[in-house]
């Protein structure tokens, strides 16, 4: 026993700031995220029937780049000081092809123990959401980042982000210039593969 007291001695003085750092945690979390999106390759798979009844299937492989605007809104919870869970939802444009809503879930990891420090983070996003078109149908989005922090105050901070992303959307199909039904329509996919880099604005 009398061994441990020195340890002891030595651990107090660090209880009042780990129990400080504790109390500074702020729970909820808002805020809005601008980003930059560059899509640079585009694979399409179409299976419809013509307007004179014939079906057709096409795959195609695109390169080619697209910019493209997102912006979110973002409410979550803190677990802990280095883990974050939020739900993301915003708009956002893809590839040449149209316009989305999405909405996913994102699960981000801090590196440091002190929240009201500058630190780096990594994040996993994924989600699903709508697409703007005379016939909207479901897509989903997936996204793997990191980016840093900065601390503003103990409850602002500003992100710089950066992301690899996936989403798989359906287009519009028009053939012959004609504009195929949604009910001739087996198969509209595209998968779009971009980068994209933003700010973020957390309270």
């Amino acid at each position: 026993m009398k061994r441990l007291i020195p340890f002891i001695i030595i651990l107090l003085p660090l209880l009042p700031a780990q129990k400080a750092a504790a109390q500074d945690l702020k729970r909820i979390t808002m805020g809005v995220e601008w980003g930059y999106v560059s899509s640079f390759h585009c694979g399409r798979h179409d299976n419809f029937f013509s307007d004179i009844g014939y079906r057709v299937d096409v795959e195609s492989q695109s390169l080619g780049y697209k910019s493209n605007g997102e912006v979110y809104m973002h409410c979550g919870y803190n677990l802990n000081n280095n883990w974050n869970l939020s739900v993301y939802a915003g708009i956002e444009g893809i590839y040449d092809i149209h316009k989305v809503i999405p909405i996913s879930l994102r699960a981000t990891r801090y590196f440091k123990q002190n929240s009201l420090g500058d630190r780096w983070f990594t994040f996993l996003d994924g989600g699903s959401g709508i697409s703007l078109t005379s016939h909207p149908q479901a897509i989903a989005t997936g996204k793997a980042g990191c980016g840093y922090r900065f601390s503003l105050s103990t409850a602002t901070k500003l992100d710089f982000v950066a992301s690899y992303r996936m989403t798989l959307t359906h287009p519009e199909l028009i053939y012959d210039g004609y504009r195929i039904p949604k009910d001739m329509i087996n198969r509209n996919n595209a998968y779009v593969s971009g980068i994209s880099i933003g700010l973020a604005l957390t309270f």
